[in-house]
């Protein structure tokens, strides 16, 4: 009776906080990265993210948004959208700092025999409706902790230039690796808002992997707040992505988590922010089963009038 009583208040103090949203908010956001993400790791399963597979990737997850009708932010790392030539007109400047050289040039070696790290039409899969927005991953995908400021600068530089060839209004950024720094760059670079690092089970003394197995089992997970505003998006959480010590996690917990978040969204006006990477999919054909079923639950809600889906650049409407 306590309890109840104590999860009462919490909520009313939520609702309070969110008071003026006039419903909960869903987004979906997508980490569009191949190599690039991986720049500094050698997994067994780099080689399947080739380009077939990639593209296959992509035509999936606007096939399943189409069918639910659900609008989403595709943040991309911009080297990954341009042709090795268009990169290669970069190499100079982005080899003058340090932290860039240290970055780029064990990758210079890899595009040379490698596929899986450009792909210059994939933008086109988008077409010019609009549903989904396009935004920023970085243009190297190089951690934002690993530069000094005037690296992030030029950094952030490169991701202006990209936006004007490829003609984005780009407006919203997500952090390589959730490591942010130099957030207070980002509107001298027409960059209003970002996704927020999410807030994570973790404990130091354990793994990463298994502080993330078990964030993964917090059924009670909840929806978080939006502070008008702001330029911090909710971090939400990871889809799970059913992978090593994650293929033990059933699909059924996973959904409650989800489920939980909804359902708290809807009562306090919160906000419900679920992101993955593309090659995820690739890597674990099995996360596509969660996916689908996330995508069935975020349409019921917003069918019965509970949510609001928001892409993130449409947190803007809400300052």
């Amino acid at each position: 009776m306590v309890f109840q009583l104590i999860l009462d208040l919490r909520d009313i103090i939520l609702v309070n906080m969110n008071n003026n949203l006039k419903k909960g908010i869903v987004t979906i956001s997508f980490d569009c990265e191949a190599k690039w993400g991986m720049a500094d790791k050698d997994y067994d399963w780099l080689g399947l993210l080739d380009e077939k597979n990639v593209i296959e990737s992509y035509k999936y997850i606007l096939s399943v948004l189409e069918e639910f009708n659900i609008p989403s932010t595709f943040a991309f790392v911009g080297a990954m959208t341009e042709s090795k030539n268009q990169f290669g007109k970069n190499i100079d400047l982005l080899m003058s700092n340090q932290s860039h050289e240290k970055w780029i040039k064990p990758i210079l070696k890899k595009i040379e025999i490698e596929e899986g790290w450009f792909f210059p039409d994939i933008l086109e899969l988008f077409g010019k409706a609009g549903i989904h927005e396009i935004a920023s991953h970085g243009y190297t995908h190089i951690p934002f902790t690993l530069m000094k400021r005037e690296e992030a600068e030029l950094e952030l530089r490169m991701i202006k230039e990209w936006s004007m060839r490829q003609e984005i209004d780009c407006k919203t950024f997500i952090f390589p690796r959730n490591l942010r720094s130099y957030d207070d760059l980002l509107k001298s670079y027409g960059i209003s808002l970002f996704r927020d690092c999410p807030k994570d089970f973790k404990n130091k003394i354990l793994p990463s992997s298994v502080n993330s197995f078990i964030e993964e089992l917090n059924i009670f997970k909840l929806s978080e707040i939006f502070i008008e505003e702001s330029n911090k998006i909710p971090g939400g959480v990871f889809i799970n992505w059913q992978n090593g010590k994650r293929r033990l996690i059933p699909t059924s917990i996973s959904l409650i988590k989800y489920k939980n978040m909804l359902k708290h969204a809807s009562k306090t006006n919160g906000v419900a922010h679920f992101w993955i990477h593309p090659h995820n999919f690739i890597t674990s054909p099995s996360t596509k089963v969660l996916f689908e079923n996330l995508c069935k639950d975020i349409a019921k809600q917003r069918d019965s009038g509970l949510i609001n889906i928001f892409r993130q650049m449409d947190y803007l409407d809400i300052q």
